[in-house]
């Protein structure tokens, strides 16, 4: 019974909008002879139908820009730079961001940034949203490299990152020394970055403070990377110097298949030490190797076996060559202390540490110069120093008197890669033509 007094009340109301509809026809203004036909009736009102669908559509078209141009409008924006003294978490807060949203932002993009070590001086911004969740961070750590990275509303989602192109090119470039490296690296390509890395790459062949002369020429291949109109240089892919007392010395770049990279002889032989000359800046030597000396504290006469390098709380430690972790932890009077296996039998132990370096850990495999942990005053100490020793077949050594040994070569296997690539880079080198290199750098 409802079922029919539903269906007798829709077709009432279907009847009722065709009466209204057709009624205006019917007036007196309009002539009998001129009266429409049904046909004509029904397609009046599908057109009016047809008309108002389009009116309504245009309608949420509307609502739904103004809605996009609101919620724009929701999303606000931070701009600023990291100063001395200053962290990105310090900087957010004073922004109103809340601690919270702040822990969260650093755990999301941690892979990507490390946000507790941001140089000073680089630039970020990042968009949030009126509940102060942040939906994007910029981070523009130098004038070239930027990296674009969308935040996910949920933790399944995945991580967006993309980065600015950067353009490489390579360009030669030679001059000759008047008074210094330095000066003449400013006048060729206006920077003391290329003279340090040229001083770097020969530090084990020339010393020059002391063996530059008036004269001496260099001749490198570089790289020049770009990002916009502003650039830096790169690596310095192939170098020679060339002196009246030093002779010539040449250095290749290349890495081999597994990753390794080295600066060679053209004989494919390292142009570095197995080991750093000192595993930190340090300000004097406070103890030497000894086999008799009085123990500071103890105040007893026994033997020590290490170097004592003086230098301030804080002051960063490398590792003296390739190596693996075999020790990091309290070992008694060392205080933090942490013990580094190298090739052919050897073993160095740094002792005193205020800390250790981010993640280290037993078995980790560090490379020469690598930052390891940093001095400090633990275990037996009178002051911040570093206990440095090192070992070889077990048994203590002399680090100031240790021949140091050369790096390891280029790997046999790999000689046929080595002359391929060292053959380019030389032909490059001493040749005066353009050079067809341009790369771009993948992001």
């Amino acid at each position: 019974m409802k079922i029919i007094i539903g269906g007798l009340f829709i077709l009432l109301l279907f009847m009722g909008t065709i009466y209204f509809k057709i009624i205006p026809l019917f007036s007196s203004k309009q002539n009998s002879d001129s009266l429409p036909t049904s046909e004509e009736v029904f397609k009046i009102v599908a057109d009016e139908g047809e008309t108002s669908s389009e009116i309504l559509e245009e309608e949420i078209s509307l609502q739904e820009e103004i809605q996009v141009e609101e919620k724009e409008e929701e999303v606000a924006t931070i701009n600023g730079n990291i100063q001395a003294g200053d962290t990105l978490y310090e900087s957010l807060i004073r922004e109103g961001i809340s601690a919270a949203e702040i822990l969260s932002l650093q755990e999301k993009i941690k892979s990507v940034v490390d946000v507790n070590y941001l140089p000073i001086g680089s630039e970020y911004s990042l968009k949030y949203n009126p509940e102060g969740k942040v939906t994007e961070f910029t981070y523009k750590p130098n004038p070239i490299d930027i990296y674009y990275i969308d935040i996910p509303t949920s933790d399944s989602e995945d991580l967006k990152v993309t980065k600015e192109e950067v353009y490489t090119e390579v360009v030669r470039l030679e001059g000759k020394i008047e008074y210094s490296l330095y000066e003449s690296m400013m006048e060729c390509a206006d920077s003391p970055q290329l003279a340090l890395q040229l001083a770097e790459i020969f530090a084990w062949q020339i010393d020059f403070l002391t063996e530059c002369r008036e004269g001496d020429t260099f001749n490198i291949l570089v790289e020049k990377q770009y990002g916009g109109d502003f650039y830096r240089w790169g690596k310095v892919l192939a170098a020679q110097y060339e002196g009246e007392f030093l002779s010539e010395h040449t250095a290749i770049l290349f890495e081999d298949p597994t990753g390794h990279t080295d600066y060679y002889t053209e004989e494919g032989k390292s142009l570095r030490k197995a080991f750093l000359r000192a595993p930190l800046n340090y300000k004097y030597i406070s103890s030497y190797f000894s086999k008799n000396r009085l123990h500071p504290i103890l105040r007893i006469w026994r033997p020590h076996l290490a170097i004592d390098y003086a230098a301030p709380t804080g002051t960063p430690i490398s590792t003296i060559g390739d190596g693996t972790v075999i020790f990091a932890g309290w070992e008694n009077g060392y205080g933090n202390y942490i013990k580094i296996r190298h090739p052919n039998d050897y073993v160095s132990g740094y002792g005193h540490l205020s800390r250790f370096a981010k993640g280290l850990k037993n078995g980790q495999k560090v490379k020469q110069g690598e930052i390891i942990g940093y001095v400090g005053s633990t275990g037996l100490s009178t002051g911040p120093h570093l206990d440095f020793s090192i070992s070889k077949n077990g048994e203590r050594v002399d680090f100031l008197k240790l021949k140091l040994p050369a790096a390891s070569s280029v790997n046999s296997q790999f000689l046929i890669q080595f002359n391929e690539a060292k053959n380019k880079l030389l032909g490059d080198l001493k040749n005066d033509r353009e050079l067809d290199l341009n790369i771009e750098i993948e992001n």
